[in-house]
């Protein structure tokens, strides 16, 4: 037999190519760890300056007792503010599309490489936050040693001898290598104290990162947190709710300044403009965004230095 219509003939004679792309589109493997979940969020509402101060009130005092029926007896009470800073500063990123690639099409477009910039939020987020863990005053755990149990234990004593009466849950973030070493240490204890792996429904509430419950503390991971010591320990921390606040400029006041047929997303507090090269064939999507991070109060949180 002879002239046989074949597929190797076909792709040679341009009846066939290579490869088709899918019209399915899957997400590589990354950590969308969003720790908005736990920290305070102070609105950014104030106008004439870069600086946000926020005071923290006085702690209430006892009575005492008067010296005598009639006499008062009473000297003035320190009324004891204290405060801190935000100053929310830029970031941002862009992504820059060619022409040729809407031209002939697929599952990469301009809205894909938008929608990137938004996700991108979150992680930045969480990244300024981790970022300030190396700040807190008290810290557990030594270099060079695999974080277990007992440092575990160490932290939750420290935040119980300056919170002993505060309200609110307490999280520990940690790098998943200190994670996994802290679930090493606990299969070797014995006692009524149960780890409870996070559910489907705890991740709906609290979103990704979240990794379980042990002995009242709620577990996240983020590869986001930092090393110290030269790169040779990782600095988790273990803290209360509202530990370490944040705020984000609102963005909208920008719109004055933008031409509105520029704007392609507009969040409140990101966003994403285009940018247009006629000449050169190309569209740059650039998102803005101005946040700020600081730790709240120093005693609701203690830095936990352990291997990596």
């Amino acid at each position: 037999m002879a002239d046989e219509v074949t597929y190797s003939s076909l792709e040679t004679a341009g009846g066939r190519v290579g490869a088709v792309l899918s019209a399915l589109l899957l997400e590589q493997l990354y950590d969308p760890t969003d720790l908005r979940e736990i920290l305070q969020f102070v609105p950014f509402d104030q106008m004439g300056s870069d600086t946000l101060d926020v005071t923290l009130d006085a702690i209430p005092g006892a009575f005492i007792a008067a010296s005598s029926e009639t006499v008062g007896g009473f000297v003035n009470s320190a009324y004891t503010t204290s405060k801190f800073q935000l100053v929310p500063a830029r970031y941002g990123r862009q992504y820059q599309v060619t022409d040729l690639v809407g031209v002939t099409g697929g599952p990469i477009d301009l809205d894909r490489v938008v929608q990137k910039l938004i996700d991108g939020v979150a992680l930045t987020m969480t990244d300024l936050a981790v970022a300030l863990f190396p700040s807190f005053t008290d810290q557990v755990g030594s270099t060079g040693v695999d974080l277990d149990v007992d440092k575990i234990y160490d932290a939750q004593f420290a935040l119980a001898i300056n919170l002993a009466s505060a309200s609110g849950g307490i999280n520990c973030v940690l790098h998943p290598q200190a994670m996994n070493n802290f679930i090493t240490s606990l299969r070797a204890e014995t006692g009524a104290q149960q780890y409870i792996p996070a559910t489907a429904e705890m991740l709906a509430l609290k979103g990704p990162g979240i990794q379980g419950t042990w002995n009242g503390i709620t577990f996240w991971t983020s590869d986001s947190v930092n090393t110290v010591n030269a790169g040779a320990d990782y600095a988790g921390a273990m803290m209360m709710d509202n530990a370490i606040a944040y705020t984000m400029a609102d963005v909208k006041r920008l719109q004055g300044y933008i031409p509105a047929q520029n704007i392609l997303v507009d969040a409140g507090m990101l966003l994403v403009e285009l940018n247009r090269d006629a000449d050169n064939g190309m569209s740059t999507a650039i998102a803005n965004l101005y946040p700020a991070v600081a730790i709240r109060e120093d005693a609701r949180g203690v830095e936990i230095v352990s291997d990596v």
